[in-house]
Order: structure tokens, then C-alpha cells, then sequence
């Protein structure tokens, strides 16, 4: 590789870096903004509100969480890895919006825009299982030693339960899981709330292996793995 390109990597980097931050908060933002539309006119409705607005945040902060993770240790300037890229952060910008419109459509069209949001949910959860694949797979292929083993054990965690995750997602949009049940709603929402729930169920996971190995680390001097 010439000085010349190895010099734009650095740059390839920190721009799309830059355009993953403007894009994620953009995202948290614009879903804010949409509260303002729905003056609450009693406690009820400013609760249910909060709560729409929760659900919508916890997704879009988990995405991050998982992305800044694989971001730091997976190269950008091939080809794949900037594809893969760009697609989560188009669906990302589009999460705002079709959360929108699901919370606001009238009762004949909250079964298509609800599957709609669905699949956009469970295609950025497959994008980020994706890009860990693709940290693991060099890692395992020796291309790249950025990550300690524990860390590696991690992101198989985290990207099997983003796969389990986006899988409920995206099946969640047939319709026959548009059926009502107590409490939830409808069938199609709590596949939504467990395919949350799997998600930082694996991060407290990976906490908890982190805080055993410094543990371990303390009794007998052996390095501990990082997440």
C-alpha cells in the first residue's frame, strides 16, 4: 500500500465516523421533536407518550451501543464494511420517521406501518450482526488481532442476539402476528419488546464476564479480557 492511500484511511475513518454521529443524533433528535406535535392532555396520555418515545430511544441507543463497539475495531475502507455501513446508517436516519408514522397512523393502516417499522428495526439489527460477523471472521482468519479472547467471546454473544433479535423483528411483519392479546395489544409488539429485551440481556451478559475477569485478574495477576 502506498503512503499516498494508507494516508486516507485515517480520513475514510473519521469522516464516516463523523456522518455515524450526526446521523444517530439526528435520529434521537427528530424523535424527540415529534413529542412536541402531541401536547398531552392528561396524565394518562403524557405517560403513554414518555413510553412510545422510551421504546423508540432504547432501539436507537442499542444500535449505537453495539455500533461504537464494532466501529472501533472493524476497518471501514473496504468496500463491504463501507456498504454495510451506509445501509445501517439509512436505516437509522429512517427509524425517526416510520416510528412516527407508526404511533400516528389511524387504526386501518397501524398494521402496514408497524410491519414497516418492523423491518427497518430487524434490518438494522441484521446490519449490525453483520458488521460483527465480519470483526470475528478476521479475527478468527488472523487478518487482524484488535480484540482480546474474552472480547471476541462477547461480540459472538451480542451478534447472535442481534440476529435472534432482528429475526423477531422481521418475522413479527407477517400478518399473523397481527392478532390481539392482552396487555400488549397485539402479538406483533411483544415479539417487539422480547427482541429488545434479548438485546441488553446480552450487554449485561457481557458485563457480567468482564467484571469475573477482573476479578481474575486481582487473585492471580492474570490479564483480564476486555469488552
Amino acid at each position: 500500500m502506498s503512503e499516498g492511500s494508507a494516508s486516507t484511511i485515517p480520513t475514510i475513518r473519521i469522516r464516516i465516523e463523523t456522518l455515524s454521529d450526526l446521523v444517530f443524533g439526528l435520529a434521537l433528535s427528530i424523535g424527540s421533536i415529534t413529542l412536541i406535535e402531541h401536547i398531552p392532555t392528561d396524565a394518562a396520555h403524557l405517560i403513554n407518550d414518555v413510553e412510545l418515545f422510551a421504546f423508540s430511544f432504547l432501539i436507537v441507543v442499542g444500535i449505537w451501543l453495539g455500533y461504537t463497539r464494532i466501529i472501533a475495531v472493524l476497518p471501514v475502507e473496504t468496500a463491504g464494511t463501507l456498504s454495510l455501513n451506509l445501509a445501517l446508517l439509512f436505516c437509522v436516519a429512517l427509524e425517526p420517521f416510520l416510528y412516527y408514522v407508526f404511533q400516528t397512523a389511524p387504526n386501518g393502516f397501524l398494521n402496514f406501518s408497524s410491519a414497516a417499522y418492523a423491518l427497518n428495526t430487524g434490518s438494522m439489527m441484521a446490519l449490525l450482526a453483520g458488521m460483527m460477523y465480519a470483526v470475528i471472521r478476521e479475527e478468527a482468519h488472523g487478518k487482524a488481532h484488535r480484540l482480546r479472547e474474552g472480547s471476541v467471546r462477547n461480540f459472538k454473544v451480542t451478534m447472535v442476539s442481534q440476529a435472534v433479535g432482528s429475526a423477531l423483528f422481521l418475522v413479527s411483519a407477517f400478518e399473523i402476528f397481527w392478532v390481539s392479546i392482552p396487555v400488549f395489544g397485539y402479538l406483533r409488539f411483544l415479539l417487539w419488546y422480547i427482541a429488545l429485551g434479548t438485546f441488553f440481556a446480552s450487554r449485561s451478559f457481557s458485563g457480567l464476564r468482564t467484571k469475573r475477569g477482573e476479578r481474575t485478574q486481582d487473585r492471580d495477576g492474570t490479564p483480564a479480557s476486555v469488552v
